[in-house]
């Protein structure tokens, strides 16, 4: 006997075998019970819900020798000949291939010629929208004003691209995606009469890979058959499809609420050496990590899931009473920026463990607000704060030793900053340009040893002095520089250096320049930071802004 693939196999041949369906099939029943059927339908909704197969039905019970009836008798010339494709009364119609203005002046045509035998001349389109504008109109009139044996089923995945003259001659019904458990339900009839045995998590992954789209789901399971039937494991049949089981997703989860990234790190390894796609592990875990913050703040919406299996749904809802939504949001931002990195690293396995890392030992590696500097006061215990992990066997001691040593170094450095502070308020120090000028070379080779990136920052810049105040400008294509030379730690590494370098304490102000010079003798003389010069309309802005002199100025 010649195969036939369960998608044909088992397509739906009455009402009662569509699934998902009900709104649909229930009007469309009570049109027909009432003697109300329509002239012209438009079925819209995602590929593989059951459109065509349903305009089948909805013909067989228009043309059904009982009819019309919702219960077609599956025996009479019409309705075996609806079924095998072959009837001349229900021609199905390819919108894609079938779609000028000459195949709808031929459709039109034929619709004047009376049934072969049935009691209607039905056209199915399928991919209507793919008509060009001019078929369309030429459908208009005819479509408007049929004869009365004609009915016309259409069916697309794009209503939008119908024109509103059209739609609006049409009773339109609105296909939805299927939920998760009727995929599954239909799976397991299939299972039964074929008699394979198959394990229900092999179904739900299978139904959940198919997004909602039953056709999908059959032919996914007619993919895994073969391997079902020669009892392969369960992991083999998911790694062929790509398919990503709950059951490793919901671990992973556990690891993230437990804060248990030795497992997690471990759990990782051995997706990577099973070939698992990291790419799809990620998404279904940041699936499944919004579905628990959704349990959390919308429970009714959270049940009413159609994605995840019930005992998915009962595990999220036990984890998200063990951490918080803000602890949830925080990983998934780690987990997008993962994502992104990974496109230019070209490679997800370094991101993706980095990002659990930075989850778990976020407290050791950005300090709590009874930490930072503007918070420090006589009741500051960094050694308080170091016991809150002495719990945590992953955290070495070593990890320990350099997180209190960091904090007391800048427990020390915020005191120095203090003194500087006091002298600064106490003591008027003075510095001429020109010394500056001899000793800004010496300061940027200086921050080189600390910072690279900082002294190349600083080689763009341009200086001059106000009293204790050292004023560093940068154009606007440096605003970059500016923005990071202005952090707290940077800048006073800068002033730390210069204290150092010139023997004074200075503070330092960062500012944005503007650059109108024109010519290539302006621009040179706004390359040598802040020339005497007095024809300079460079320097004069400066001159205006800061309220110096033109004594005062030097690169």
């Amino acid at each position: 006997m010649e195969y036939r693939a369960f998608a044909l196999k088992y397509r739906p041949q009455s009402f009662e075998e569509v699934v998902g369906q009900e709104h649909v099939v229930l009007a469309l029943k009570k049109a027909i019970t009432t003697g109300r059927f329509h002239h012209a339908y438009l079925f819209c909704g995602p590929r593989g819900v059951g459109k065509t197969s349903l305009a089948r039905v909805l013909a067989k019970a228009l043309n059904c020798s009982r009819g019309p009836t919702i219960s077609p008798c599956r025996e009479c010339l019409s309705c075996q000949e609806i079924t095998k494709g072959t009837s001349l009364d229900v021609i199905e119609i390819d919108g894609a291939s079938n779609r000028g203005i000459e195949d709808i002046k031929s459709l039109r045509e034929n619709v004047k010629l009376a049934p072969s035998y049935s009691r209607y001349k039905i056209y199915i389109i399928d991919e209507v929208h793919q008509i060009t504008p001019d078929g369309f109109n030429a459908l208009l009139k005819t479509l408007e004003e049929p004869p009365s044996h004609v009915k016309f089923i259409f069916a697309t995945t794009h209503p939008h691209k119908i024109p509103p003259t059209i739609l609006s001659r049409c009773q339109k019904f609105q296909f939805h995606l299927l939920p998760l458990e009727k995929i599954v339900e239909k799976l397991k009839k299939i299972v039964e009469k074929e008699n394979i045995e198959s394990d229900e998590e092999i179904l739900y992954a299978i139904a959940k890979a198919s997004a909602g789209s039953i056709r999908d789901a059959e032919s996914l399971l007619d993919q895994v058959v073969p391997l079902l039937l020669e009892k392969k494991i369960s992991w083999d049949i998911t790694s062929i499809l790509g398919i990503i089981e709950e059951d490793l997703v919901n671990r992973m989860v556990k690891f993230i609420v437990e804060k248990n990234l030795k497992q997690a790190l471990e759990f990782i390894d051995k997706l990577c050496c099973e070939g698992k796609d990291l790419g799809n592990f990620l998404d279904s875990l940041i699936e499944h990590l919004k579905d628990l913050i959704l349990s959390r703040i919308s429970p009714k919406a959270f049940q009413e899931l159609v994605t995840i299996s019930p005992q998915t749904k009962e595990f999220l809802s036990k984890q998200a009473d063990l951490i918080s939504a803000e602890e949830v949001l925080k990983i998934i931002d780690l987990l997008i920026e993962a994502k992104d990195w990974s496109r230019k690293l070209n490679s997800l396995r370094i991101p993706l463990e980095l990002a659990l890392i930075k989850f778990c030992y976020s407290s050791g590696r950005t300090y709590p607000d009874d930490f930072r500097l503007n918070n420090l006061n006589s009741n500051f215990n960094p050694k308080r704060a170091l016991e809150k992990d002495e719990d945590d066997n992953l955290i070495s001691q070593e990890i320990k030793d350099s997180f209190e040593e960091a904090l007391l170094e800048e427990k020390k450095e915020f005191a120095l900053e203090k003194d500087v502070e006091e002298e600064l308020k106490s003591d008027t120090f003075s510095i001429s340009g020109e010394d500056l000028r001899e000793k800004w070379p010496q300061v940027i080779e200086e921050i080189k040893k600390k910072k690279v990136t900082l002294a190349s920052y600083l080689s763009e810049a341009k200086i001059f002095i106000e009293g204790n105040l050292l004023n560093i400008g940068f154009l606007k294509k440096h605003i970059f520089h500016k923005e990071v030379l202005e952090k707290e730690t940077n800048r006073r590494l800068l002033e730390k250096i210069l204290e150092k370098v010139l023997s004074y304490p200075l503070k330092v102000k960062f500012v944005m320049l503007e650059e109108k010079s024109n010519s290539k003798e302006e621009k040179e003389a706004s390359s040598a930071s802040f020339s005497k010069s007095s024809d300079s309309e460079f320097i004069n802005q400066l001159l205006d802004t800061f309220e110096g002199e033109i004594d005062t100025f030097h690169e």
